[in-house]
């Protein structure tokens, strides 16, 4: 089984959840612009690289470019804290998982530095 799905992008008018406001905000959607993620059980867990986090590059000023628009992290950090977390939680509220793993794909055409 493969579960897929998507989310588009948000623009916040008020509030960011990561300054503070706990989570409230006051956004619209920006439906040109998704976040899409594919996950399927497999014998480890695997978080599959997109595009952003690339590490090769034909040369030094590509690489300098790269990081100077994209910065040093792509989207694995950001799925691989999504994950602890949502584990930590688990792990906090007594809720059994089952001992299976699945790999974790994603892709994603928000522009960088706006919301990715």
């Amino acid at each position: 089984m493969i579960i897929r799905t998507q989310s588009h992008a948000r623009a916040g008018l008020v509030g960011n959840p990561s300054d503070g406001y706990f989570g409230k905000t006051i956004s619209f959607i920006v439906r040109n612009y998704t976040a899409e993620v594919e996950l399927w059980e497999t014998p480890e867990l695997e978080i599959l690289p997109a595009a952003r986090d690339h590490s090769t590059f034909p040369s030094l000023e590509a690489l300098r470019q790269d990081v100077a628009w994209f910065g040093y992290y792509g989207g694995v950090r950001l799925l691989k804290g999504t994950i602890k977390r949502f584990y930590d939680y688990c792990l906090e509220q007594g809720i059994s998982l089952p001992n299976r793993n699945f790999t974790l794909r994603y892709q994603s055409n928000i522009p960088s530095q706006v919301g990715m």
